[in-house]
Parts: C-alpha cells; sequence; structure tokens
C-alpha cells in the first residue's frame, strides 16, 4: 500500500516530501515515506494541509542548496502561523551544511544525515519534546535493511545496491556526504527484489554512485560483482527487467558487458559517464581514464551489444578549462553517439579540491558552453531516435501522460520514454509500439497487434 493510498480512518496525519537530486534521494524518500506510513501518516501533495514538511536534499550543485533555503523561507512562515507543523531536512546538504541550516532556519525541527534517516520517525518525536534536534551520523555506519518502503510507481523500483564512493574526484561532493562503499549482501537484495515481485513489480533499476563497484570491498566468500549480481536476479521468476546505473568507466568490465547482452531481462542500457572530452580536465578532475580509454570501454560495449542505449554525464566550465578543451567535449559527443546526457555547468562544492582553485571561470562563460554542449546533446539524441522511427520497441506501459488522458506512456528497453495512444488497462503490460516519430528526447508510436521482430531502443 502507497502512503496515498492509507485509509483516512488510519492515517491522522499528512507528510509532504520534496525530493531534489539523484535517484538515491529518491530511494531514500520511500524509505522515510514507509517508516511514516507505520506512524499513521498520509502523503499529500498540498504542503498547505501537511503537518510534516521534508525537504530531502542534494548538494552537487550550489543552485540545489538555493533552492532549500528558498524553501524553507518558506516553510517557516507556515510553521510560525501553525506552530504544530514540524520540519525536517535530510539528504546530502543536512550531512554536509547542519550548522548553515541551523543558524538561517532555526524553526527546522530537525536535521539528519544520509546514514541514519532512518530515525527520523523517532526524532520528530523526540523534536516535539525537547525542541530542534540535528542528528548526523558517522559515514561509514551501516544502513539498515530492513527500512519499510512506499515505492514511486507501481511497476518500476529503485533498488540500491552499494551505498557511497571512495574515488574522490577533485569536484564532486558525494564522498564528503555518502561515506565510502558500503555494499549491501547479494541476500537482502534477492530478499527484497522476491518481495517486490510479490507487489506486483516488472522492472528494477540497481543503484549506486559507482554501481560497476558493486561487491568488491565485500569480504571473503561475500565478495562478488555487479554481473554474478545480476545473473542471479534475472534467474527470479517474475523479474522481467533490469537496468543498473550508474557506472564508472575505470570499473567497467568485459564480463559485465557480456552478462547484459546474455542475459534478455537485463536491459542494453548503460548510464556511462565521461564528465569531460579533454585529457587534461579529466586528469584534473581526477577520473583516472583517458579519453582514448573511455572510448575502448564505449567500443566494447558497442562490440558486444551494436545496439545498445548510452547515455551520460557532463560538466562545462571546469576551472581553468580553455575554449579549445571545450570543443573536445563536444568532439566526444560526437564520437561516443550518446543517447541522452545530464549536463551541468561547474559550481564549487566545499571541502573539494577544485573548488580551491583560483582560476574559476565566469558564470557567463559557463552558461554560454553549457547552452552549447545542450544544443550539440540535443542534435546527438534527435539524431539516434530519428533512426528509431519504423521500427518496432518493447516498452512497459507506466500509465497515461500527465498532459493527455487518452495517451499513454512507457520506456524501452533502452530507456527511451515513448508516447502512444491506450487506455488504463495496458498498466503494467509489455507491449510493441512501432514508432512513428521521433523527437530529441522522446519516441511517439501506436501500439502494433499482430507478432513482429522486436528491435532494441
Amino acid at each position: 500500500m502507497s502512503l496515498a493510498e492509507t485509509p483516512e480512518s488510519t492515517a491522522t496525519k499528512h507528510v509532504y516530501i520534496k525530493t531534489h537530486g539523484c535517484q538515491m534521494n529518491i530511494s531514500d524518500s520511500e524509505k522515510v515515506l514507509g517508516m511514516l506510513a507505520a506512524e499513521g501518516y498520509r502523503l499529500t501533495d498540498d504542503e498547505a494541509e501537511a503537518d510534516l514538511l521534508i525537504a530531502n536534499t542534494c548538494s552537487i550543485r550550489e543552485k540545489a542548496e538555493d533552492k532549500l533555503f528558498s524553501l524553507l523561507g518558506v516553510w517557516k512562515e507556515r510553521k510560525r502561523d501553525n506552530p504544530d507543523v514540524q520540519i525536517a531536512v535530510m539528504g546530502c546538504v543536512a550531512q554536509q551544511e547542519k550548522d548553515k541550516i541551523r543558524a538561517r532556519v532555526p524553526s527546522v525541527d530537525v536535521v539528519v544525515g544520509t546514514h541514519n534517516f532512518h530515525e527520523l520517525p523517532e526524532l520528530l518525536e523526540e523534536a516535539r519534546v525537547k525542541g530542534p534536534i540535528t542528528r548526523i551520523g558517522n559515514l561509514k555506519a551501516p544502513i539498515p535493511d530492513d527500512m519499510p518502503t512506499v515505492r514511486e510507481g507501481k511497476y518500476h523500483a529503485w533498488v540500491p545496491i552499494i551505498y557511497g564512493c571512495s574515488y574522490f574526484c577533485t569536484y564532486c561532493i558525494v564522498p564528503y556526504t555518502r561515506g565510502p562503499y558500503q555494499s549491501r549482501k547479494p541476500d537482502a537484495i534477492e530478499k527484497e527484489v522476491r518481495e517486490l515481485i510479490a507487489e506486483g513489480f516488472k522492472e528494477f533499476t540497481l543503484l549506486g554512485q559507482t554501481v560497476d563497484r558493486y561487491g568488491m570491498e565485500l569480504a571473503g566468500d561475500e565478495k562478488t560483482t555487479l554481473a554474478a549480481l545480476l545473473r542471479r536476479l534475472s534467474a527470479i521468476p517474475g523479474v522481467e527487467r533490469i537496468r543498473f546505473i550508474t557506472s564508472h568507466p575505470l570499473d567497467m568490465t568485459e564480463e559485465l558487458v557480456k552478462t547484459v547482452a546474455e542475459l534478455p531481462n537485463v536491459m542494453e542500457y548503460f548510464h556511462f559517464p565521461i564528465q569531460a572530452g579533454s585529457d587534461k580536465v579529466l586528469a584534473e578532475m581526477k577520473r583516472l581514464y583517458t579519453v582514448a580509454q573511455y572510448m575502448e570501454k564505449v567500443e566494447l560495449i558497442r562490440k558486444h551489444i551494436p545496439d545498445a542505449v548510452i547515455s551520460g554525464d557532463l560538466i562545462v566550465g571546469f576551472p581553468g578549462e580553455t575554449e579549445e578543451e571545450f570543443l573536445e567535449t563536444l568532439a566526444v559527443v560526437e564520437a561516443v553517439e550518446f543517447d541522452s546526457n545530464n549536463t551541468a555547468s561547474y559550481s564549487i562544492r566545499q571541502w573539494t579540491p577544485a573548488g580551491k582553485r583560483d582560476d574559476q571561470l565566469s558564470e557567463d562563460v559557463k552558461a554560454d558552453r553549457l547552452q552549447r554542449l545542450n544544443d550539440k546533446v540535443a542534435e546527438v539524441s534527435y539524431r539516434r531516435n530519428r533512426r528509431l522511427v519504423g521500427t518496432i520497441q518493447e516498452v512497459l506501459v507506466e500509465g497515461p501522460s500527465s498532459k493527455n488522458p487518452e495517451v499513454f506512456q512507457g520506456r524501452t528497453r533502452g530507456n527511451k520514454i515513448c508516447y502512444f495512444p491506450g487506455d488504463a488497462s495496458l498498466e503494467g503490460q509489455i507491449v510493441k509500439v512501432e514508432v512513428t516519430e521521433a523527437r530529441p528526447f522522446t519516441l511517439r508510436g501506436e501500439i502494433v497487434k499482430s507478432i513482429v521482430p522486436l528491435q532494441m531502443a
């Protein structure tokens, strides 16, 4: 049962949660909502009726912090009008900026870190008696495996398999806010997936900041690999689709690629960030590979899975980046032929080596380069999608689109969003769709009634 479906007779309080950032934050929010459901809370999308307001924060970019404090400015007014309303801040900004949050918005009831957010329900009760509480846990502490969870969707589930990161890229805050690698035990992951299948879930995305590091730091007989976990999970009856994100180029192995190629219910999709197209910039980012080494991994993927869908992440405006080095990034987008990319201009992050450099670029330069990069990404993505017009794709139907109830949407094997005419009877089914129109980041099509060969996208 979801929080939104909790009967009014048993739900005595309402919670509104605003989640920023990555899929790991989405997963953490799902767990928090699951714990709160057990305490009698019901989810609401209306801040005005909420008894509890939660901000689950991200500190990857500076603007995310600005958005948090803007949000808290609105919420503190709500609390001024109704002192019984509680406010909680969790996630990476809470872990990193607990003192700043307390100083700027003293009316926040609970500030809780990334490794002890499971304490939130009891901290809220404690705050009612003792006043505002800040609880930031040890980043090496284990994260419980048995938290109740309310899922965002009905058919797709996020399943964290490894927490944290130990690479310490010079621009990245993740090791400081989520700690070092911490893989979940395979038995716990399998148990979660089996329980989700019993609830009707069909597609599972395995999560990790560097997901292909999974299992490597486990000791003794428990030491394993992502490839081994994929084989184990794919054999479970009812698992129709598996994906994994995010991969680091250093940890992508031929065994993993071959495993994806061999297992029919593991999707031919790789989120495989390069971050920059210049060897000099990559070295200063401490990415620990060159463009040529990255391209070797891309060629490995294309060798075993010619039609694999590859997405990535790119940063422009890294300190000291020249125009020529930026143009190298544009060239890499063309060379890889990414299906999509998450793009961002560099922003200074506290504690990171890159943030201490004195050769920061101007905001105007960064904005210009980001716009040019986005134009190139859209151009290449559109070209990739146009090749799919006339092909038949396998789509898991998620439900109606937000704009037209007669148009339904779902994702292809390659994680592309596809829209098509349909009705509610299709929800949760995997259907064949002929692509009739391509857009830069989406597809449109018609459901195919007869049996035809499927093509991947």
